[in-house]
C-alpha cells in the first residue's frame, strides 16, 4: 500500500491595531457612542504595492517526494494581483490553471497530488517497482518575489526534476517582471536594442561571473561563439539593483559550467531600455 506524509507551512504577515479607552463618564460614553455611529471612515485608497504570503508543502509517497514553495499575492493593485496569480497557477499546472482554485493552500495540495501521480506513472513506463531511499525521484518548484516596489514585483522561479537512475537531475531558473500599475508582464519588451554594445556588457558580466580576465579565457569555458553573444532562453527581468540576464544550461556553456547570472546595473543598462522599462526603474 502506498502511502504519503504531507507537511505545510504557511508563512503569514499581519499587522493587528486594537484601541481600547474609557473614562467613566456615561454622557461622555453615549455622546462618543453617537458620533461613532453619524461618522463615517474615509475611503481607504487602493493599495499600491503587493503584500505576499508564503506557502510551503511537501509530500512524500513510495513514489518519491514533491516541494513547492510559492509567495502568493494577498493585496495590491487588482490588474496585478490577477496577472500573477494566473502567472503561479499556469506555471504549477500543465493544463494552464485557468480552472484551479485562487486558494493558495489548495494550489499548493494539487501541485504535490498532480507531480505525484506523474512520478508513478513515470516509474511505470519504467518498468520500476521500487526505488532505494538514496535514489527516490524528487520534483519540485519555488517561485519567490525577489523584488518588490511600487513600480513592479519580479519573481525567479526554481525548478528541478530528478528521475531515478538518471545521471543527473534536470533543473531551470529563470526570473519574471510585472508592472504594478496593470499587471503587464515583461519579456524581451524591456530591451529597447540588442546590439554589440549591449553584448559588450554581457560579455564583461560573463568574465566577471566565471572569474576570467579576457575574452580567450571565457571562449575556453563557453561552447557558443562569444562574438555572437546569445541572449538567454529566458527573457532578462528587472531586480533592485540592474537588469538580471539569467542563463539556462547549455545556453553559452556545458552542464559543468552551470547557468550563469548576470546583473547590469541601471546606471549601464538604462539607454537599452524600452521606455516603459526606464518608467519602472527611474
Amino acid at each position: 500500500m502506498r502511502h504519503f506524509i504531507p507537511s505545510i507551512i504557511i508563512i503569514t504577515f499581519a499587522i493587528l491595531a486594537i484601541g481600547c479607552s474609557g473614562n467613566g463618564n456615561g454622557r461622555q460614553a453615549e455622546a462618543d457612542s453617537i458620533k461613532n455611529v453619524t461618522q463615517t471612515e474615509p475611503a481607504q485608497p487602493a493599495p499600491t504595492v503587493m503584500t505576499l504570503d508564503s506557502f510551503k508543502y511537501s509530500k512524500h509517497s513510495d513514489n518519491g517526494t514533491c516541494e513547492v514553495f510559492i509567495d502568493y499575492p494577498t493585496d495590491g493593485p487588482k490588474e496585478a494581483v490577477r496577472a500573477v496569480r494566473d502567472f503561479i497557477k499556469s506555471t504549477l499546472f500543465e493544463d494552464g490553471g485557468a480552472s484551479r482554485s485562487d486558494d493558495p493552500m489548495q494550489l499548493v495540495r494539487d501541485y504535490c497530488d498532480d507531480r505525484q501521480a506523474h512520478l508513478a506513472q513515470t516509474l511505470n513506463q519504467m518498468d520500476i517497482d521500487n526505488v532505494g531511499k538514496d535514489d527516490a525521484p524528487e520534483e519540485g518548484i519555488d517561485i519567490r518575489a525577489v523584488c518588490v516596489n511600487e513600480k513592479f514585483v519580479t519573481f525567479e522561479i526554481y525548478r528541478f526534476s530528478y528521475i531515478t537512475h538518471g545521471a543527473h537531475g534536470e533543473y531551470s531558473d529563470y526570473g519574471v517582471t510585472f508592472r504594478m500599475s496593470d499587471g503587464h508582464r515583461f519579456g524581451n519588451d524591456i530591451l529597447r536594442t540588442i546590439d554589440e554594445d549591449l553584448y559588450a556588457h554581457i560579455r564583461a558580466g560573463m568574465k566577471r561571473y566565471f572569474g576570467v580576465k579576457s575574452d580567450a579565457e571565457l571562449q575556453q569555458i563557453c561552447t557558443t561563439d562569444l562574438k555572437l553573444m546569445p541572449m538567454p532562453t529566458f527573457p532578462p527581468f528587472l531586480v533592485r539593483d540592474g537588469v538580471r540576464f539569467h542563463y539556462s544550461i547549455y545556453d553559452v556553456c556545458d552542464f559543468d559550467n552551470g547557468d550563469p547570472v548576470i546583473t547590469i546595473p541601471y546606471s549601464i543598462i538604462k539607454p537599452y531600455l524600452t521606455k516603459e522599462a526606464r518608467e519602472m526603474v527611474e
